[in-house]
């Protein structure tokens, strides 16, 4: 059995080195940014709800995020005619690592203060996904992009079973121990995320990547595909929006500190990672609806029991949910999107119009997911939120399988892939 791990975990590392050096370098920047992603976002949203138990400090950092983030995105299409693409990935890192070092140094003083500070880390985001996407989408043509994001969510994973669970309870033990406060220990681990973020723009630094010349930032007469990609883009995000003002405090307020919110971000990823790993070795775009169909359906169930059981039962099946859900619909989702952008425009120079298109959309259905939120607080309270929005949200989600199938079924005519190569598929 040890022998046949062995082989085949030789096998995997095999599969890993056969992709061009400078993935492989895209993908060890990518593990460095998401080594420092917990810290800079699940506890951001718990350190926000710890200074001002208001989930309305949290919404407003985070309207100002969605408002940074498509914002970075053009202003990076423009820069990129001026700066090498491997700069302004740098330069994204650094601001999202500062900002996040700023909230916590340099506490909000008012909604005008905090929004400030989200839209700057948006900013900040934007030039750095803004990159990363565009990089991945040209450096991983002519290979099973469904196996590469899949690499990307294993990395994701494995990271998030120590991170969070490592840093959640450094803060539960740090509290009023070695430190007066624990929001010392939150300084502590956001400049600790700073200098990973540092790190992680300069990894990429040597990577031999040719200057990007772009041409043209929106997307003139979509087809009908992309039309529906927009689509399916806001329905996705709508669940990406509820969860980025409410996953943490969910677990604070029905489960525990902040020890039990890095373990369940940790036993949730490490589901997740067995997912994945076949999702990755398996999967097709031809089969991609079949992962999403599942994945909404598995958020369903977690959000109806969240409203029937609002307790830590409840709020134990949605954190599990929403990491599974994920595990099964982004790989999947994304490789179709990758391959449509190909489709719609094989001129380099002029895809990162669909990379900026795409994250216009996204953050369209993030605000959704947040405004929803936000009306239900209004008119109830945050409890009403918390419990009924994740519901609302699933029945949305309900057609996502069937428009992924319908721009799978688009894709493979347009560039008749039928069955992935064995060299193409890397299996």
């Amino acid at each position: 059995m040890f022998s046949r791990l062995l082989k085949r975990i030789h096998t995997e590392l095999g599969h890993f080195y056969a992709l061009d050096k400078n993935v492989r370098r895209i993908l060890l920047s990518y593990a460095l940014y998401l080594a420092a992603f917990p810290m800079v976002m699940t506890f951001m949203q718990a350190y926000l709800w710890r200074t001002s138990g208001s989930l309305w400090t949290i919404v407003i950092y985070y309207l100002g995020y969605i408002a940074g983030l498509p914002l970075g995105f053009y202003l990076n299409g423009m820069l990129l005619k001026k700066i090498h693409v491997l700069r302004l990935y740098l330069i994204g890192a650094i601001i999202q690592g500062a900002t996040a070092c700023l909230v916590v140094f340099f506490p909000f003083h008012d909604s005008l203060n905090i929004l400030l500070y989200g839209c700057l880390y948006g900013l900040g985001s934007g030039l750095f996904w803004g990159n990363k996407n565009y990089l991945s989408l040209f450096l991983t043509k002519h290979t099973n992009r469904v196996y590469y994001n899949s690499m990307e969510q294993i990395i994701d994973l494995f990271i998030n079973i120590v991170v969070p669970a490592t840093v959640g309870w450094f803060i539960i033990f740090t509290a009023g121990t070695t430190f007066p406060l624990d929001l010392t220990s939150y300084k502590i681990i956001m400049t600790v995320a700073f200098f990973l973020l540092i790190l992680s723009g300069f990894v990429v630094q040597s990577a031999d990547i040719k200057t990007i010349s772009i041409k043209g930032l929106i997307v003139h007469k979509p087809s009908a595909s992309w039309r529906h990609m927009r689509l399916f883009h806001i329905l996705y995000n709508t669940q990406i929006g509820l969860s980025l003002v409410t996953s943490s405090v969910m677990v604070l307020v029905l489960v525990g500190g902040e020890g039990i919110l890095g373990t369940l971000h940790a036993l949730t990823a490490g589901i997740s990672v067995i997912i994945l790993y076949v999702i990755g070795r398996k999967t097709t775009i031809s089969s991609s609806w079949k992962l999403v169909a599942f994945g909404s359906l598995v958020f369903l169930i977690g959000a109806g029991v969240l409203a029937g059981f609002f307790t830590w039962i409840g709020a134990l099946a949605y954190t599990i949910a929403i990491t599974v859900s994920w595990a099964f619909q982004w790989s999947a989702s994304y490789a179709v999107t990758m391959e449509l952008m190909d489709s719609e425009e094989d001129n380099a120079e002029k895809q990162y119009a669909y990379v900026c298109d795409n994250e216009l959309f996204f953050n369209i259905g993030r605000l959704l997911g947040i405004v929803l939120v936000v009306l239900i607080t209004s008119q109830a309270t945050q409890n009403t939120a918390l419990q009924w929005a994740p519901l609302i949200i699933g029945v949305i989600q309900i057609p996502l399988a069937y428009l992924i199938f319908i721009l799978a079924k688009d894709v493979r005519r347009r560039k008749n892939i039928l069955v992935p190569t064995p060299e193409t598929r890397m299996a």
